[in-house]
């Protein structure tokens, strides 16, 4: 009997720490990496550091970036002469630096699909601001090129765009019946069925996606005033439904991107008062927030 009790009590105090360990361990990012852009010396910078923001290293000039699927290319935004292009870069130190957009126009903010083989981005080529795509081979920039989203009599834009994982959607933001950004989704493959999800007075915008395709987070004021520019993280459903808050600031949140496990979210913090702007970490449900870059934008969790 005595043997039994003390059985009983080393397995209890097993499933303790096990217990203690994994609430630990979800508080805590993994080993994922994140990508942001730094204002430097020169200008804007690329840069990547470990997701508990330490190991902080630069990769070249350039803005927006995002992952290849692999994680072994960045694809971003970089001005030269005038003239602001899509590139992709290694990320394990910027080597390769390879120009993929030539157009005159300005092309911008660049998402890749999720197979490696295309990239979307916005343009200005068709007079306002749309959402393109085009096979990104070797070789092969330009083929396949399509325009998912069309010009309206009023010029409203169509932006801040997100492939998501199961290749199907992009997710983006458009202001198509004033000015009131709403979150769509398109059909990856040519722009067709193209669906609206938030309906508000106010400002959704800059989406993306959960890795399982099933939710996306964005950022709104649609807790406040219409157009308050007092900003949180908010989740949703794909089609739209069972909307969250996740952050309850006194400033902007935004730019939100969940890590590929799905426990984590990386995001953007500023204030009127502060003149440059942060980046923040927290779980999934928006627990656990703490600061870990004083200055950044456009955070990126890596594809692993």
């Amino acid at each position: 009997m005595k043997n039994l009790w003390l059985f009983c009590v080393i397995v209890v105090l097993c499933f303790g720490i096990a217990a203690m360990w994994s609430s630990e361990s979800s508080a805590q990012p993994g080993k994922s990496e994140i990508v942001y852009t730094q204002r430097g010396e020169d200008g804007s910078e690329i840069r990547i550091m470990n997701a508990d923001g330490s190991g902080s290293r630069r990769l070249g000039p350039g803005s927006g970036p995002c992952w290849s699927p692999d994680g072994s290319k960045i694809a971003f935004t970089m001005t030269v002469d005038d003239n602001t292009d899509i590139y992709y870069m290694d990320s394990a130190d910027g080597g390769n630096v390879t120009r993929l957009t030539t157009d005159p126009a300005r092309d911008h903010g660049p998402t890749w699909s999720p197979d490696g083989s295309m990239i979307a981005f916005n343009s200005t080529r068709s007079g306002s601001d749309q959402i393109w795509r085009s096979n990104v081979e070797e070789g092969a920039w330009g083929y396949n090129l399509t325009q998912l989203t069309q010009d309206t009599h009023h010029n409203r834009v169509n932006n801040f765009i997100s492939w998501s994982p199961n290749g199907l959607w992009i997710a983006f933001e458009a202001d198509r019946d004033r000015d009131d950004p709403e979150i769509y989704l398109a059909n990856a493959v040519d722009g067709t069925n193209q669906q609206r999800l938030t309906y508000t007075r106010a400002l959704d915008e800059v989406p993306a996606w959960s890795p399982d395709s099933k939710q996306i987070v964005f950022s709104s004021d649609m807790h406040g005033e219409p157009q308050s520019q007092v900003y949180d993280i908010y989740i949703m459903d794909v089609d739209g439904s069972n909307q969250k808050r996740l952050t309850v600031t006194p400033g902007a949140a935004s730019e939100p991107s969940m890590s590929a496990d799905g426990k984590h979210i990386v995001y953007t913090s500023s204030s009127p008062e502060e003149r440059s702007t942060q980046i923040w970490i927290m779980n999934a449900d928006g627990s656990g927030q703490r600061l870990l870059l004083e200055r950044g934008s456009s955070p990126r969790f890596s594809p692993f």
